[in-house]
């Protein structure tokens, strides 16, 4: 939500923004904000109080709970220390900070209206990283229920993410419907555009690819929500296509043994990218390939990545379902393919790579769709009103 709070400043709102010392994705704390339990600073004109938490590049689930749990209690110590705001905007996925914002809501008297991008734990089950009669997600459990409930406002990154918080909250009797909302992740659509030549040509020289050469790209966290089979099949099959992976995650010691296994030398992996360079990496990419996993969870997922392209022009082949198959449809902005068809996101790739004005006709349709929908300034003026909604029923 940096985004967000940048574009509140910028239209005249006073905002802080409490959150870890950076770790994620390495699980490191570098440099100047390793050793600091607090670390304020000012970045693009936002207050950012920072708070120690606890890091590990372990990415298992015990790893990844403690990180939530120190968190969530450093940034309650944190937050009492602030000055009373008029509304707590609480972001979750990490769901344990939802116990960091109630317990502010309750010490400074404001109302909390709470941003979900994942339902979790529904998707650390669907991806097999927690067991669904665990305890933690028994815990878990609860407290989504209770953060729906103690929220004042309840916004859902998809339309999926919405329909699932509508559905837990008519079971326990929580907030009514009309409360709860849908908007999606915005894009700085001056940074990611199409037409960028020199930025472009600068990112093909610095990854070795020739300035005529199709490259395909999956740029984003390469977590376990994703196939990666059918990119590294595709990459077997095409060998006079480049194909680029930029990014980091718990997939990434897979993949690049894949890669070496099966000397896929057509195959780039950048490792973890800065977002600086994001722009850059869109630039340089001809199509977007996301492939998606089995199961129902993920028919409710519009990945960020894939509103990044659609701002950037890029078009996009997906092996998905549900609402982002919809979005893409609607829009013409890309081809949808089967779940685990390597053999369809084969053709489709060969085609398209003979096709430039197919490919510009989606590239169009991509962009038209961001200018019309995904704009910061769009999602900051609805998340003002709502911000205005609740101050004043907390009255």
């Amino acid at each position: 939500m940096s985004q967000l709070a940048r574009r509140l400043v910028i239209s005249g709102q006073c905002v802080t923004v409490l959150t870890s010392l950076p770790n994620y994705p390495t699980g490191i704390i570098a440099p100047p904000y390793k050793g600091h339990a607090f670390y304020a600073e000012v970045c693009d004109g936002v207050q950012v109080e920072r708070v120690w938490a606890y890091a590990s590049p372990n990415k298992r689930a015990r790893a990844r709970m403690a990180n939530q749990i120190s968190f969530m209690l450093m940034a309650m110590l944190r937050g009492t220390m602030l000055p009373r705001p008029d509304v707590i905007l609480v972001e979750s996925h990490p769901l344990f900070v939802c116990l960091s914002g109630g317990w502010l809501r309750r010490i400074k008297r404001a109302p909390v209206v709470l941003n979900v991008s994942d339902l979790w734990p529904e998707s650390a089950i669907a991806v097999g990283m927690l067991k669904a009669n665990s305890p933690i997600v028994k815990i878990a459990e609860r407290v989504e229920r209770w953060a729906y409930h103690d929220a004042a406002y309840v916004v859902g990154m998809t339309e999926g993410v919405r329909v699932g918080i509508v559905r837990i909250m008519q079971q326990s009797a929580a907030l009514p419907p009309a409360n709860v909302t849908m908007l999606r992740f915005p894009v700085d659509l001056q940074r990611f555009r199409p037409g960028m030549a020199a930025e472009r040509a600068a990112m093909r020289a610095q990854l070795g690819f020739a300035a005529d050469a199709f490259v395909v790209a999956f740029p984003g966290n390469l977590s376990l929500q994703y196939n990666f089979d059918v990119m590294l099949n595709a990459a077997a099959a095409l060998p006079t296509i480049q194909f680029l992976i930029a990014g980091g995650g718990s997939q990434a010691e897979y993949i690049s043994g894949q890669v070496a296994a099966r000397n896929l030398s057509n195959v780039t992996l950048t490792g973890i990218v800065s977002h600086d360079a994001m722009p850059g990496i869109w630039a340089a990419s001809d199509v977007c390939l996301i492939a998606l996993n089995t199961h129902p969870l993920f028919e409710g997922t519009v990945p960020a990545k894939l509103v990044e392209a659609l701002a950037a022009g890029v078009p996009i082949v997906a092996a998905i379902r549900g609402e982002a198959q919809q979005l893409l449809s609607e829009t013409g902005a890309g081809i949808v393919i089967a779940l685990n068809d390597s053999a369809a996101a084969i053709e489709t790739l060969r085609r398209l790579a003979e096709q430039p004005e197919r490919r510009q006709h989606m590239s169009a349709a991509g962009r038209a769709y961001a200018e019309a929908h995904l704009s910061i300034e769009a999602v900051q003026r609805a998340f003002t009103a709502i911000f205005e909604q609740v101050v004043n029923d907390y009255k």
